[in-house]
């Protein structure tokens, strides 16, 4: 089973605090735990700017797809 993250936000006052990173690392960490799944996609406007840098640093990988124009990182959860 595939969970898709629809979209983080964080207020441009709070960027760059390490909010948005510890977020989605406890979401990782309950997934792994708790969720009977096998992956997180997520989807991102690609390009400046772009938040593709920080799932990557998170540990999601490209995925070579495109879906309405955004890219489509992937995150193994592990067996699901």
């Amino acid at each position: 089973m595939s969970l898709h993250l629809g979209r983080l936000m964080v207020a441009a006052r709070h960027q760059g605090r390490g909010v948005g990173r510890r977020a989605v690392a406890l979401l990782i960490e309950h997934l792994r735990a708790e969720a009977d799944a096998e992956e997180l996609l997520t989807s991102c406007v690609p390009g400046p700017g772009g938040p593709r840098g920080f799932y990557l640093g998170l540990g999601f990988e490209d995925t070579g797809r495109v879906e309405g124009g955004e890219v489509v990182p992937r995150l193994a959860l592990g067996d699901g």
